[in-house]
């Protein structure tokens, strides 16, 4: 079973079992690609607890409503806050901004009838308003908004103001009429409180999540063509990147220092080297910007990053 999530009892496994044996319906029957038989046989036995998703799909196949089994639940362990935190971040990381908006949406309605952490009921709902925007749910403007309203409210929890202050800088430049130097004070911000998270397992995260902080900065700056920052932030990224052996952005920073080296009038040489390495990283991956990579390499066209903002 993918991402579960473990609570306090196996009231939901007992009722799981109940509904299902009173239908006549065996745990293959309310299996699905999301939890397989073997993961239902756990849930029921109290091994595990199904996430949101596992839960909503168990739900459906027994023909009765989520809600029926959150109800069930009015404590939480360290281990559901813990697993749903890293999830949410690997979501918010990868842009898998639908899967974000469902899990954040119903994470927040499962805790109408669990008592969640403040902190963590306000890390959740950060995430949802951001997805809402990412998703064409919600203009930049309402978003923003929304945020900046939380930005008094919301404990120094690093964790919360590194993502609070990366999502007002990213609305920010969103809005119209937009100053450059907020929007740029915001991902700074972001940057300072990134250094702070601390828990487990987190010296990794820390160093991939300040890498995606001076990607997204770099979007900006590049868009309003400061290119000196620019490179100055893509040579940080690409250290970063070495160091903690993280691929994941090094063909969007070669890709954006041979952009910034071409606006600049380098040599062709120089331009083209970082696009051949940018290539090379970024087919490596798969990632969308191999095809901007491949355009620039094959016929030297300027290709906008816009698409990508």
């Amino acid at each position: 079973m993918t991402r579960e999530m473990q609570i306090m009892n196996n009231s939901i496994g007992i009722e799981i079992r109940s509904l299902r044996t009173r239908q006549g319906m065996s745990q293959e029957n309310i299996s699905s690609l999301l939890v397989s038989q073997s993961a239902i046989s756990k849930i029921e036995n109290g091994k595990y607890i199904p996430n949101v998703n596992v839960l909503e799909s168990v739900a459906s196949k027994l023909g009765v409503p989520v809600e029926h089994f959150l109800s069930l639940n009015n404590h939480y362990n360290n281990d559901f806050i813990e697993t749903t935190y890293e999830i949410i971040e690997q979501l918010s990381l990868t842009e898998a901004y639908e899967e974000l908006y469902n899990i954040t949406t119903k994470t927040i309605k499962y805790g109408q009838s669990v008592s969640l952490p403040s902190w963590f009921r306000n890390y959740v709902l950060i995430h949802q308003i951001f997805s809402e925007f990412q998703c064409n749910k919600k203009d930049a403007k309402s978003a923003f908004t929304n945020l900046k309203s939380l930005v008094n409210s919301l404990s120094i929890e690093h964790s919360i103001q590194t993502k609070l202050h990366l999502y007002l800088g990213i609305l920010h430049s969103h809005v119209k009429a937009f100053s450059y130097s907020n929007t740029i004070d915001y991902f700074k911000k972001s940057l300072t409180f990134v250094e702070g998270i601390k828990g487990k397992n987190t010296y990794l995260h820390k160093k991939t999540l300040k890498i995606h902080i001076l990607y997204q900065k770099v979007l900006i700056e590049l868009h309003y063509h400061h290119y000196d920052a620019a490179l100055n932030d893509i040579k940080e990224g690409l250290q970063l990147s070495k160091t903690y052996a993280c691929t994941a952005y090094v063909g969007q920073f070669l890709y954006f220092k041979g952009l910034c080296l071409e606006k600049k009038g380098k040599s062709k040489k120089d331009v083209l080297i970082n696009y051949q390495y940018g290539h090379l990283f970024a087919n490596f991956i798969d990632s969308p910007f191999k095809k901007l990579l491949l355009d620039k390499l094959s016929s030297g066209k300027e290709n906008s990053y816009e698409s990508f903002r």
